[in-house]
């Protein structure tokens, strides 16, 4: 049985690589084509904390087209924490940014953390600095690491920082899921996951 399980909300635009970041996190490499989100899809994955207890980290991959918004909107609710995407190379993506954490802590209280992720380091395009984004992850309270999905750069740190970031404050996260019997509700698996168009009961 788990010690606890953190919910993770995943969002941002679309094509800023949620679910590339996601796939990788599963296969260990980069997966080229895949199927866009419809809604909101699921994943998990068992990891071991620094003091040996176990986690269950469930991440709720919600699409990032506007016609989209009135599901995933509901997967914003009672979250452990958030990893909020967007593309280096994209400017409208950053601009994105400061609606999409509006939208997630009007469903959270401030202690629930988000972790600002930005994508395509890879690419030589860069339209965003580092330095805007850490002014702009300063003033909004976020933590802010920068990856490639497509080179597999810093897809492991991001994940250590989540929950390191989770774990440091979870005395003060009212979302965390600590040793109960809901516990016995969860498939007791490493890796799987299922495609869940408009629920907002899960």
């Amino acid at each position: 049985m788990f010690d606890y399980i953190f919910k993770i909300c995943v969002f941002g635009d679309y094509n800023t690589g949620k679910t590339s970041f996601l796939n990788y996190l599963q296969k260990y490499k980069y997966v080229d084509n895949y199927a866009p989100t419809i809604g909101v899809e699921y994943s998990a994955k068992i990891m071991e904390l620094s003091d040996d207890k176990l986690v269950k980290v469930t991440f709720w991959d919600c699409a990032g087209q506007e016609r989209f918004h009135s599901v995933t909107n509901n997967f914003f609710k009672d979250v452990t924490a958030g990893l909020l995407f967007f593309d280096v190379t994209n400017k409208q993506s950053y601009e994105n940014i400061i609606n999409w954490v509006e939208k997630f802590r009007k469903n959270n209280s401030e202690n629930i953390p988000i972790v600002l992720v930005g994508n395509k380091i890879d690419k030589e395009n860069r339209q965003i600095s580092k330095h805007d984004v850490y002014i702009l992850a300063s003033d909004y309270n976020l933590s802010y690491i920068e990856i490639s999905v497509k080179k597999g750069i810093n897809i492991n740190n991001t994940l250590d920082l989540l929950i390191d970031k989770i774990y440091s404050q979870k005395d003060e996260n009212p979302n965390i899921i600590i040793n109960e019997e809901k516990t016995k509700l969860f498939m007791n698996k490493n890796e799987y996951r299922y495609s869940c168009g408009d629920c907002c009961v899960c």
